[in-house]
């Protein structure tokens, strides 16, 4: 019997998502901005970029593996060596853990991050000498432990402490005294330079959109306030700290076809020569199209027929006889869909109907692959029109543009 091969052709179309950029922004009065940015990285993690503390100039090996930032608030403050009030002494008491909500303004998609300040740095002036500071100790008390110190041996005495939070959830109030001092000692003080370090729980990138997102937390500063510095506090610069967040996630996404692969060839399994030797009616017609995917986030996959037949897409001959191709696919670990790896996953022919693929780790020049198949009853169909050759168009579309 004189057999042709069936030809089914493929066009394939890449919808790449936008990206998005930082925008720098000047920060005034008690206000500081925490940025981040996920650039398609394998690492699958967010990079910090927020602007380090000075403290971290001064001891950089304390910020190698912290995020910390300079906080805009400076006040004076007279303080009682060795008072009964706690709050009279060099005092402070910082917030516990918070909780915050990001947006992208253009997808409305919400994520909540957890903010917790872990140490505390300022520049203390004040006192008879260096060793007369306040700030001047290693043993701070409360709920404070100490880092480091630094001090100019000049008038007034300087003091840089660097101390961390036994408990990031719920501080307790930190306080200290001078090394030397009689108690009842009244020492006015200028406090400049605070920096804190911070732990910022955040969801991983490669799980979110595409966009920019944004969000707030205001804290109250001053006696009471979430940050307490005591009694005896003046020239306080501001009542409150405004806190704000921008996370940038930017995703990789690029398919690669090898060369052909807009033409697909549908056969029967080990070829037409087995079924020309008197094998029979072959079970079924496919191809499979391999193909490397580079995806760091999530993405719909879809795709449109030239004409439509069941749930997969028509191919048919020169006299108008049709049958329907199946078109399924295949993607590597790291990708899967509602919650399950993607085996011969078998795509809709509509956007509406788009399967969701979620990143749960970056793939990075990893392969997948497009299945098209034909059963066995379309292929017996199909052998009733001998020499015919079938034809097809589908259009197959990963839309990153979420």
């Amino acid at each position: 019997m004189n057999t042709h091969c069936k030809t089914f052709w493929l066009i394939g179309l890449l919808v790449i998502g936008v990206l998005f950029s930082l925008v720098a922004e000047v920060t005034l009065a008690a206000e500081v901005t925490v940025t981040a940015q996920y650039l398609a990285s394998a690492s699958g993690r967010f990079e910090n970029t927020t602007p380090l503390a000075s403290f971290c100039r001064r001891w950089p090996a304390e910020c190698r593996d912290t995020q910390a930032m300079q906080i805009p608030i400076t006040y004076s403050k007279t303080t009682v060596t060795g008072d009964p009030d706690l709050l009279s002494r060099f005092y402070v008491k910082l917030p516990g853990v918070r909780q915050v909500e990001v947006a992208d303004a253009r997808t409305g998609e919400r994520h909540t991050l957890t903010f917790a300040i872990t140490a505390l740095s300022q520049k203390v002036t004040g006192g008879e000498s260096y060793r007369n500071n306040p700030a001047y100790t290693l043993y701070p008390q409360g709920g404070c432990r100490y880092k480091r110190t630094y001090s100019h041996p000049v008038m007034p005495a300087r003091t840089w402490y660097l101390w961390t939070i036994k408990e990031p959830s719920a501080p307790a109030g930190c306080h200290s005294a001078p090394e030397v001092g009689d108690n009842g000692q009244v020492i006015p003080t200028e406090i400049e330079e605070m920096g804190v370090a911070y732990h910022l729980d955040m969801p991983p990138p490669y799980r979110m959109k595409p966009g920019l997102y944004t969000g707030s937390l205001i804290y109250s500063v001053g006696p009471g306030g979430d940050f307490d510095f005591g009694n005896q506090v003046s020239n306080l610069n501001d009542t409150s700290l405004t806190l704000n967040f921008q996370l940038e996630v930017q995703h990789a996404f690029v398919f690669e076809f090898a060369p052909g692969s807009e033409r697909a060839v549908l056969e029967p399994p080990g070829g037409w020569m087995a079924w020309m030797n008197g094998r029979g009616a072959p079970q079924r017609l496919y191809r499979d199209l391999p193909f490397r995917l580079w995806s760091t986030g999530p993405f719909r996959v879809y795709k449109r027929c030239a004409r439509d037949l069941g749930t997969g897409c028509a191919i048919s001959n020169e006299q108008g006889h049709q049958v329907q191709v199946d078109v399924a696919l295949s993607l590597p670990g790291g990708i899967e869909y509602q919650g399950a790896e993607v085996q011969r996953l078998t795509l809709p022919s509509d956007r509406a109907g788009a399967l969701q693929m979620e990143s749960v780790s970056p793939a990075l020049n990893k392969p997948g692959q497009l299945h098209f198949k034909v059963d066995e009853q379309a292929v017996r169909s199909m052998l009733d029109h001998p020499g015919s050759r079938y034809r097809g168009e589908v259009t197959v579309i990963f839309d990153a543009e979420l």
